[in-house]
């Protein structure tokens, strides 16, 4: 069957080659990279080997894998990422010139701002985080240039002082924009469940970033709102701090996953299989994209320039226009009404093409926005305190209670040894401190958050 909606690059390969030399000219780091593995400079692009943070740029000394325009870095963020080592990844200032003109763009197309007297609360962590700090520089850029009222507030992830300002706001704006990570979305409401307090679920919009989500978790909170389908109601972000932003979903590019979540029939037409992929328009225009074993790699120039760069995300490409004639006209959409389908059907067919993004393609689970690596958990429950109760064999996963994200895990307890009441206490506990320990992250958001309800079993991140 020919799938002339598929694609196996974004962006152009003359793009990704220019990018090569230029980093084989300027990046010492990467020619000492190419030939510890005896790679001639003169090899096709494809010919080239692929690079990842624990083989790159974990591997050579920092100053030697900055390119040549160092003077212009505008600043400098830190990311754990899947090695479970800290990097701090570099920005340019030409490449966040536009980054407040693409943000004013991507909030008036999708949420009205320059229509409706807005509020944005950045909900993210802040400090050397990129998404959180970037975000906030942003937004308050778009604050200063526009002539229509757009306020901003940055409490990071305060949940009481977000829901102060929001109750604040009630009667002064006509909606308020949240940019949060997906998990924390529960542990908000739940926050003001528990304070009393009251919100205005009709007035908030949402802004995603940090981790996939599953799409039960959008429907929910937009049934919740009573906020009709046709209207923008929780829009996700796609990017790292290694890469920086590479998509933004549409209402339209929701639209696709949710009649595909419908209609298991039609997404197995189009080759995609469950869990349904967050469908992203590519904005990264000056990168280029393949993927490789089913994952991202991105060739792309920045602080410290990549070549075929692998993300281990799993990912697929789509033409968008393609994607949306073949869903239209498929065999498999049951006529009838369907909001949705309206939503697809009157979507631009020029929005940029598609990155499909299913989850993290290596051994790292995403809880809440942070990464809690294969060797974070060996560390956690392997540690001395456990040692004489657990044997340290385990199996962890991200799981949902309603639209709350926990991690669940397995421990099988040594022979003899029988689980009480209070033993569970201390296994528990014991548990947020040695994970805290290797994910200090993880920690801070224990205290500010989490530990709220370590009273009730049910609600306990663990």
């Amino acid at each position: 069957m020919d799938r002339a909606w598929e694609k196996k690059i974004l962006g152009w390969k003359l793009q990704g080659e220019k990018v090569a030399r230029r980093v084989q000219q300027q990046v010492i780091a990467y020619r000492r990279f190419l030939a510890n593995r005896g790679v001639n400079t003169n090899v096709d692009f494809h010919q080239l080997p692929v690079t990842d943070k624990q083989s790159y740029a974990l591997a050579y000394p920092y100053e030697e894998l900055l390119g040549g325009d160092r003077e212009k870095i505008l600043a400098i963020f830190r990311s754990s990422g899947s090695s479970g080592h800290p990097f701090f990844w570099p920005v340019l200032k030409p490449s966040s010139r536009f980054i407040p003109l693409a943000t004013r763009l991507f909030l008036e197309q999708s949420f009205a701002i320059h229509q409706r007297k807005t509020m944005v609360i950045v909900g993210l962590g802040l400090g050397s985080w990129l998404p959180g700090e970037h975000f906030s520089w942003g937004v308050k850029n778009v604050a200063m240039q526009v002539s229509y009222p757009f306020w901003v507030f940055t409490p990071g992830t305060n949940f009481q002082e977000i829901i102060e300002m929001v109750q604040r706001m009630d009667n002064l704006v006509e909606q308020i924009i949240i940019l949060i990570t997906p998990a924390a979305i529960s542990h908000l409401h739940l926050t003001a469940q528990e304070l009393g307090k009251t919100l205005p679920l009709a007035k908030l919009k949402y802004v995603l970033l940090g981790e996939p989500f599953p799409e039960s978790i959008r429907s929910y909170w937009q049934t919740q709102a009573g906020i009709p389908e046709a209207t923008a109601f929780m829009l996700s972000m796609y990017g790292s701090a290694d890469t920086g932003g590479l998509g933004v979903e549409s209402l339209g590019s929701v639209a696709v996953r949710q009649i595909l979540e419908q209609h298991p029939a039609l997404a197995e037409e189009l080759g995609i299989t469950p869990p349904i992929p967050l469908f992203f328009h590519s904005i990264a225009f000056d990168a280029f994209l393949e993927i490789v074993d089913g994952s991202l790699c991105i060739t792309r120039w920045q602080g410290i320039p990549l070549v075929r760069y692998m993300v281990y995300d799993q990912v697929a490409f789509y033409r968008w226009k393609k994607l949306k004639q073949a869903i239209l006209t498929s065999k498999h959409l049951p006529p009838g009404d369907n909001p949705w389908v309206d939503v697809l059907a009157k979507s631009a067919n020029w929005l940029p093409n598609i990155i499909a993004v299913t989850g993290r393609s290596d051994s790292c689970l995403i809880l809440d926005g942070t990464n809690i690596t294969e060797y974070m958990l060996d560390e956690a429950i392997r540690c001395p305190e456990l040692q004489t109760i657990l044997t340290g064999i385990y199996r962890a996963k991200i799981i949902y209670a309603e639209t709350r994200q926990h991690l669940a895990l397995e421990l099988e307890t040594q022979t003899g040894v029988t689980i009480t009441s209070p033993m569970s206490e201390r296994i528990y506990h014991q548990l947020v401190q040695s994970l805290g320990r290797t994910q200090p992250v993880f920690l801070a958001k224990w205290k500010n958050d989490y530990s709220h309800w370590d009273a009730d079993p049910d609600k306990r991140v663990l």
